[in-house]
């Protein structure tokens, strides 16, 4: 014999002399595996729960065991609830630390449970016969003395209601102000049936329900009440909200606190509607501002700029499929979502914008520059940056002139530290001036000028590829071959 069938055997042997032991006493037993299986259960369980007699089986998972013991237990109104009570038998079963004590046809049945290290939990019940003769009359309708009379007077005088329920979730007192909160005929007619039913029932009077009402589903109300550590809220009829308050454990019953809070939700909604409409306001706002703002630069730039306006669209357009295209290789991700290249694509119009400083003998000169005169030209760059610098903006356009000052003060910066106007290297360049530095050279080498005849874009392409780590970043290098053919497509359709 194998060690785990001799294991399962000696197992077997145990659980049957601990039931038999325990049947001697009256005491019910009932052993589930770790996957909530039913492994063992004595006589006395029968007994107590004589719903399972020759329906319990090794193997039966403990959801079919509560649907019989809830289908016996729970009234007609209740039954369509069945899922979410078998829900929360579960929720309990793996959870219960604590006995409890409940009522289960005419016994008082007090319940244990306890985990054990392989998986397997136990559950022990101890019953007693429960006489008619103990109770008054009211207090076997209602399954118990809730709550004394001074007590319950109290309650009725709270403007918030109250009710209290039984480890099921069965109501077993509930004060006036739920009655009419949930619109009950009275206290009676609340008890001994579920908030499932008092919440259903409660929408069923709504005779045109409004296109706004948001009913909880059973299955939410469910979630919520299994995980009522925390305040939750649900809707009622005319957009009534309630909050739901879980106030303490008392002889394993529940109270709940039931709050209207319909006036603190509609005035919380009013605000998010007032705040939605003035962030949108602010937006066009912003988006106007902006779009001025760009307009009057843009003029300024072009109004001395010695390109053209083609150039600007071209520069714009290789800038933004550069910058696609890295992000596409997996490069530089988090400078590169779709609200910068959007940014990089609005500021590449201003990467000249510096040459407004540069006198006319030089800017427009039909020849090459002198020395002396390209050491005044290079001066563009740190122009543009300082007037970009100390333009007068708004916060909503900060990152877009920022975004426009590196650009117009790095792309003529190089790779190895030999560009200008501050001889930065490598990544010390920003990468938006790193992008709009391969984007102006390759415009400015396929495009005739009065001091040059224009580049073939294959020649223009092989002199940016021997600049890579020179000149140019590789990264930035790899991402423009890959779309030299949507540049050169570019560079027809804005053709001067």
């Amino acid at each position: 014999m194998s060690t785990s069938a001799l294991e399962l055997r000696v197992n077997r042997q145990l659980l049957r002399a601990i039931g038999d032991t325990l049947d001697g006493v009256k005491i019910a037993i009932c052993v589930f595996d770790d996957e909530d299986r039913s492994v063992f259960w004595n006589r006395t369980f029968l007994e107590v729960f004589p719903e399972h007699v020759g329906k319990v089986y090794e193997g039966e998972p403990y959801r079919e065991n509560l649907h019989r013991f809830y289908t016996a237990r729970l009234s007609p109104a209740d039954l369509p609830n069945l899922e979410q009570f078998i829900s929360m038998g579960i929720d309990r079963h793996h959870s219960q630390m604590r006995p409890y004590s409940f009522d289960h046809r005419d016994q008082r049945v007090h319940v244990s449970s306890l985990p054990l290290p392989s998986g397997q939990r136990v559950r022990i019940w101890n019953a007693e016969k429960r006489h008619h003769s103990e109770l008054p009359i009211q207090a076997l309708a209602t399954n118990a003395v809730v709550v004394s009379e001074e007590t319950a007077t109290l309650l009725d005088r709270l403007a918030d209601g109250v009710m209290i329920c039984d480890h099921d979730g069965m109501l077993k007192w509930v004060n006036q102000a739920f009655v009419d909160m949930y619109a009950c005929r009275d206290k009676q007619e609340c008890l001994n049936h579920s908030f499932f039913y008092i919440y259903e029932k409660a929408w069923q009077q709504e005779q045109t329900p409004s296109p706004h009402a948001a009913k909880k589903t059973t299955a939410d109300l469910t979630e919520q009440f299994n995980f009522s550590g925390a305040p939750f809220d649900i809707t009622l009829p005319n957009q009534r909200t309630v909050r739901v308050i879980t106030q303490k454990n008392l002889r394993q019953d529940t109270i709940y606190t039931h709050v209207d809070v319909s006036e603190l939700v509609l005035q919380k909604t009013l605000l998010l509607q007032a705040q939605a409409q003035l962030t949108e306001l602010a937006k066009k706002k912003s988006a106007y501002l902006e779009e001025q703002m760009l307009s009057t630069l843009n003029a300024i730039a072009l109004a001395r700029d010695n390109e053209t306006g083609q150039h600007i669209l071209r520069t714009q357009h290789y800038v933004k499929t550069i910058a696609l295209r890295l992000r596409a290789l997996g490069h530089y991700l988090e400078e590169l979502n779709d609200t910068d290249i959007d940014t990089m694509f609005k500021a590449a119009p201003l990467h000249d914008i510096g040459k407004v400083g540069i006198p006319d003998n030089i800017l427009l000169k039909p020849g090459r520059l002198n020395d002396d005169e390209w050491a005044i030209m290079k001066t563009h760059a740190l122009i543009g940056e300082n007037t970009l610098a100390a333009t007068k903006h708004d916060k909503e356009q900060s990152h877009l002139l920022s975004v426009a000052k590196n650009i117009s003060g790095g792309h003529h910066e190089w790779w190895n530290g030999e560009g200008y106007p501050r001889g930065l290297q490598g990544q010390q360049i920003p990468l938006e001036a790193r992008i709009m530095a391969i984007a102006d050279v390759y415009d400015a080498l396929v495009s005739e000028r009065v001091y040059k005849k224009n580049w073939t874009h294959d020649e223009a392409v092989q002199f940016i590829l021997e600049k890579k780590k020179i000149q140019f970043d590789p990264l930035v290098v790899d991402a423009f071959l890959c779309e030299s053919d949507t540049c050169n497509q570019i560079a027809q359709t804005f053709r001067d």
